[in-house]
């Protein structure tokens, strides 16, 4: 071995006290900065959560939600479904619509069948597993189902709905929707937190 390797460990041996005492006398204030930084990262999370909240609470508000009928929800749903690049939009619901409320044609040519359950209450499995019926009818097997729920699914429902491959649009993702940080279609996606906070204002959706 080279001697100039002894070196090494020597001057490692006797560099160790000076490192130790470095460490102690470094522990307060090293701890101190860690607790203080975690307890920023607490408090911004929980100011982001409650922002979120709230701009998604607006976005509900000055749409209405809780004012509408039935029909005037599956508007709201057609309406924003063009507003994101859908054709052939129509409201199909009512006697006779086979548990299908609305039909589009995303941007990349495939077809949308959206059901729209107007509620005040989570929405079971039941519910669920009657949409996923109406898909496998012979007129909606080819589109895309999408369930467009006032409320939030109960967490079998939403169990379900991810083992029949369905788009949930609850009421948070709804308010997403509204405030244009959520896209129904090809690539669709939710921003990031940040984006959401930046973009806490819903658009001017008309409703007829």
């Amino acid at each position: 071995m080279h001697p100039g390797w002894l070196a090494l460990p020597i001057a490692a041996a006797f560099a160790l006290p000076w490192v130790l005492d470095f460490l102690k006398s470094s522990w307060v204030p090293l701890t101190a900065a860690l607790v203080s930084l975690v307890a920023l990262l607490v408090a911004a999370v929980v100011v982001v959560r409650r922002l979120g909240a709230g701009y998604r609470r607006d976005a509900l508000l000055r749409a209405g939600l809780d004012r509408l009928d039935p029909r005037r929800f599956e508007e709201l749903t057609a309406e924003l479904l063009r507003r994101d690049g859908f054709r052939k939009v129509r409201v199909v619901g009512g006697a006779g619509d086979r548990g299908v409320d609305v039909l589009g044609v995303a941007p990349d040519g495939r077809p949308y069948a959206v059901q729209c359950k107007y509620y005040t209450r989570p929405l079971g499995p039941g519910g669920v597993r009657d949409f996923v019926g109406a898909l496998r009818a012979a007129p909606y097997r080819e589109h895309r189902g999408v369930l467009v729920i006032s409320h939030y699914l109960s967490t079998q429902a939403a169990e379900t709905a991810r083992e029949q491959d369905l788009i949930v649009i609850d009421r948070d993702r709804l308010a997403d929707w509204l405030l244009e940080v959520y896209r129904l279609g090809p690539g669709r996606s939710s921003l990031s937190w940040l984006a959401r906070l930046r973009r806490g204002r819903t658009l001017s959706v008309e409703i007829p």
